[in-house]
């Protein structure tokens, strides 16, 4: 390789995509290092373990690498399934101190975004396990489990706030996703509300359902608002997702109201229960209240909520009509078969 030309270098270097390899290359030379490490660091994983997050650290604290991150993404885990242990369940020989120690490792890790000065994107993925200092996959305790989502959540916002009040021409992490989040009481997030001028143009929001909380808690009000993960109304905010992929969402003390986004562009709602009657803090009001800028509506396999069954059902051809009257400026609607019905009109109309 000493002898190549510098683009063929490349050429090949930008046609590696596995990490071994990737290292492999770096190690070859000066040049290759240079060329390589943009691609090797774009992208960075933090593993659910205090040595993965310690050396996730060590990258960040580096002058000559931190600016080649773009994203990091917390506790990727493809195919795996998620299962929440009820407390009488959860393995006994969690061992506190070692979490504690997780948790403070994570804390640091998260906190210190704000040093990235060009990380755009971030993903939090949350599973009720991690990986002990011995190596074993350890099941949680539902407290250590929402605890480390509220540990972790807050140290991210944490960095945001520090971006939004620094003086630099770097404007912070543009997009959020979460992933298997477990709803806690609004004044768990307080850190949320207190951003007042979040950098976010894309948030991702994927909740743990209904149906799962109740298998794990035995209780059915146990899911909280996804408005308290919501921002503050701002211009930035371009594209929102609320989604419960394994299952409905249903939160009664939800109220969309106080929200609205000015710049708001497209609309995902998966799983989500509308409420039984329209008003002002519901889903239809909010959706409303975009009807100037939405151009993409997006509804899976969302449902109405039946509070009794001596009310009326609404049929979502009266839901859809609405709609289709007022949100003249949509360009693109996607459904599917999981309850949404009624839609013929709108599609024979758009």
């Amino acid at each position: 390789m000493h002898n190549l030309p510098l683009e063929l270098v490349k050429e090949i270097v930008d046609n590696v995509s596995d990490a071994p390899d990737l290292f492999h290359l770096r190690a070859v030379n000066s040049t290759c290092r240079d060329l390589v490490d943009p691609n090797l660091f774009h992208r960075i994983c933090i593993g659910n373990s205090v040595k993965s997050a310690q050396n996730v650290m060590q990258i960040f604290a580096s002058p000559s690498l931190a600016p080649f991150i773009h994203e990091v993404v917390y506790d990727p885990r493809d195919n795996h399934p998620f299962l929440l242990l009820r407390s009488s369940d959860a393995e006994a020989c969690c061992d506190e101190i070692e979490i504690a120690e997780l948790e403070e490792a994570l804390t640091e890790t998260f906190a210190s975004l704000s040093s990235l000065p060009n990380l755009e994107s971030v993903t939090l993925n949350f599973w009720p396990s991690f990986i002990s200092q011995s190596g074993v996959e350890t099941r949680d305790h539902p407290f250590w489990f929402t605890s480390r989502q509220l540990t972790v959540l807050h140290s991210v916002y944490h960095a945001m706030k520090n971006n939004s009040s620094s003086p630099s021409p770097y404007t912070g992490i543009r997009s959020l996703t979460l992933n298997n989040v477990v709803l806690m009481p609004a004044a768990s997030y307080d850190f949320v509300r207190s951003l007042k001028d979040s950098p976010l143009t894309h948030l991702s929001i994927s909740v743990v359902s209904n149906s799962e909380l109740f298998a794990w808690s035995g209780s059915k009000t146990l899911n909280g608002s996804v408005q308290a993960l919501l921002p503050v109304p701002n211009e930035r905010l371009t594209t929102l997702e609320i989604k419960s992929p394994r299952g409905l969402y249903h939160s009664p003390s939800t109220q969309f109201s106080t929200h609205t986004y000015p710049s708001l562009r497209s609309l995902v709602l998966e799983n989500i229960v509308l409420d039984h009657a329209t008003s002002t803090d519901g889903v239809e009001e909010f959706i409303l209240r975009h009807k100037n800028t939405l151009k993409k509506l997006e509804m899976k396999s969302c449902v109405n909520y039946v509070q009794s069954m001596a009310n009326p059902v609404r049929r979502w051809a009266t839901i859809w009509e609405q709609l289709k009257e007022e949100l003249t400026e949509l360009e693109e609607v996607v459904v599917d078969d999981g309850g949404c019905g009624g839609l013929d009109t709108w599609f024979t109309t758009r």
